[in-house]
């Protein structure tokens, strides 16, 4: 459908003379103008402008769009994590390896120092089961604070007893010998 405008207005001849006579008038009021679009900027830049905004909301479906992943794409990806999964597995394995080591020498140090202070300790057991076993020291024993006396030739009696054979029965073999 087409409309059609009429111009109702002065004419274009009309219009250009009235301009001509106006032209004085007219540059005074463009250079006011001018003057008061001037201060106008300043003020504007001053001010920021207020923006609006505008958001809109559309709600899209996409749970029916479906990405295809080429099977050799996968293949390759499933090589990837594997190769990289046994590269872990190996890492870790050192890593453990590594540090099993560390502990197993501090344990081995532990071990050496414990069996050093039991070499010395086996060495003083030693020697102090020797000297409670000196025959001297246990005669002075027995004489001094048990009271014991050396025995007289009538309190010994010797007893003789076979190769193999508990002692079962005392044998009398002679009395009273002295050596």
């Amino acid at each position: 459908m087409a409309t059609a405008y009429q111009w109702s207005g002065p004419s274009s001849e009309e219009i250009l003379d009235g301009v001509a006579a106006r032209k004085p008038e007219m540059m005074r009021a463009r250079a006011a103008s001018r003057f008061a679009n001037q201060a106008v900027a300043a003020i504007n830049r001053r001010k920021k402008p207020v923006m609006v905004e505008f958001c809109t909301v559309k709600r899209i479906d996409n749970s029916r769009l479906v990405r295809r992943v080429e099977p050799v794409k996968m293949r390759h990806l499933y090589k990837t994590v594997a190769l990289g999964s046994i590269i872990a597995a190996f890492c870790m394995l050192y890593v453990y390896q590594h540090f099993r080591c560390i502990d197993l020498g501090f344990q081995l140090e532990d071990l050496k120092a414990k069996t050093q202070q039991a070499q010395k300790l086996n060495g003083t057991l030693k020697l102090e089961i020797a000297y409670l076993r000196d025959p001297h020291r246990i005669d002075v024993i027995a004489r001094r604070q048990l009271g014991l006396t050396q025995p007289t030739a009538d309190q010994l009696r010797e007893y003789m007893s076979s190769a193999g054979v508990e002692v079962a029965a005392v044998q009398f073999t002679r009395p009273n010998h002295v050596p």
